[in-house]
């Protein structure tokens, strides 16, 4: 572990303050405003193979590294990546090393710290999920061996170790508004947990099967949860009592585990994908399944989803190999968007109208939303892409591996 003089020099320049803890208040809060969908030309979508550089058969020996930056501190394969909200050179990485890593990007950073980074130990099974707070100054860390542990982000020191669920974590968010962490377990359980204290703050109870996926609505007063295997039904929760206020399960919602959920930033839908090979719209007030996404092929399972957060858009990807942007107000495809292999990641770009995706093939690559293009294809892992995060400012992309890397590529001109 660095000395104090080392972490000074790992996080320079570094100003970030600690958001106040007592995040039971702001769930009384007022709502965030939504953001305006932009307008856009309607031009006619395509499908788009985007294959360049990155075909399955590639010999794999004359690989091109496209990435700006290899980190090979995991001596197994990278499961979880995130970027800092508050640094755009400072990303997270989690293995099935069970450890996690905090490491800056970029020549800058090299010349500040000499490369170092920050190695964190404790977790006795593959660390499957991490998220930095929204200040930037605390990581949660998921693992398989069931506990979340938060780290402060400037020294790496454990801060808390959050127990509770009996099975592995599936993932973990936290509150947009402050330092409450929320996990859901494969032991069909969901916690909340003041960060700074580790108190359990609640337990959402209810769920047949694993909850595969969660997360807090944009505006911090509700909780959405997905129940994966024998389950297949969303929940949503009050945060403050713990209670179910709403199921939606059985017919016209999922057939089959839900694996994968994402919240509208006005806080009034949730989009869900599923091993049955669909996904859903969901109004999260009232329960009524708004529309059915159908495209994927069937019983080939949806991985991601997520509403765009500047169009009237949705997209979905899928072990199929697809990739579908879907026009929300008529449940039509506007673009289907094939891999040579199957899907396992999607990451929006913060303010423009682009996603990227992982692949099984161990590309990355990158997508008009507007027009169903493949703009960028980024090679040089040499196994499948298990994670994708997009940098705060848009202009870098980090992936993880199977093959034991994480990688930062660039969408500068190079």
């Amino acid at each position: 572990m660095s000395d104090h003089t080392e972490d000074e020099a790992f996080l320079t320049g570094s100003d970030g303050q600690t958001l106040d803890g007592h995040v039971v208040a702001d769930l009384e809060g007022e709502a965030e405003a939504p953001i305006e969908s932009e307008s856009d030309d309607g031009e006619e979508a395509r499908d788009e193979p985007g294959q360049e550089g990155a075909g399955s058969d590639h010999d794999m020996e004359d690989l091109q590294d496209d990435s700006i930056h290899t980190f090979e501190g995991h001596t197994s394969g990278v499961y979880s990546a995130a970027w800092c909200p508050a640094r755009p050179d400072l990303v997270a990485t989690g293995g099935g090393d069970d450890k996690a890593f905090i490491w800056r990007v970029g020549q800058q950073a090299f010349e500040e710290t000499g490369g170092a980074v920050l190695e964190l130990e404790g977790h006795t099974d593959t660390v499957s999920s991490l998220a930095f707070s929204s200040d930037g100054t605390l990581l949660a860390t998921g693992g398989m061996d069931g506990r979340v542990k938060v780290w402060e982000v400037a020294s790496g020191r454990c801060v808390q170790t959050l127990e509770g669920p009996a099975e592995a974590v599936e993932w973990v968010r936290w509150h947009p508004k402050g330092n409450v962490v929320l996990a859901g377990a494969a032991d069909y359980s969901a916690w909340m947990w003041l960060a700074q204290t580790g108190a359990c703050m609640q337990v959402f109870s209810g769920h047949r099967g694993p909850v595969s996926c969660g997360g807090f609505t944009p505006d911090g007063k509700a909780v959405v949860t997905g129940g994966g295997e024998e389950d297949a039904s969303l929940r949503v929760w009050n945060p403050k009592t713990g209670e179910c206020s709403l199921t939606v399960q059985g017919h016209p919602y999922h057939e089959a585990g839900v694996t994968c959920l994402d919240l509208h930033s006005d806080s009034t839908a949730a989009i869900s994908g599923s091993e049955d090979g669909t996904a859903k719209v969901v109004n999260v007030h009232t329960g009524k399944v708004i529309s059915t996404l159908n495209g994927h092929e069937e019983g080939s399972s949806v991985e991601a989803v997520a509403f765009s957060r500047h169009l009237p858009l949705a997209v979905s990807a899928g072990l199929d190999g697809k990739l579908i942007v879907w026009d929300v107000a008529t449940a039509s495809a506007r673009a289907t968007c094939q891999h040579p292999e199957g899907v396992t990641r999607l990451a929006l770009h913060p303010s423009q109208p682009l996603v990227f995706t992982g692949c099984l093939d161990g590309a990355v690559r990158c997508w008009d939303l507007r027009t169903g293009e493949c703009l960028r294809a980024f090679t040089g892992h040499r196994d499948a892409v298990q994670d994708v995060a997009v940098s705060h400012d848009g202009n870098f992309v980090i992936s993880g591996s199977e093959d034991g890397t994480a990688r930062v590529f660039s969408m500068q001109p190079q």
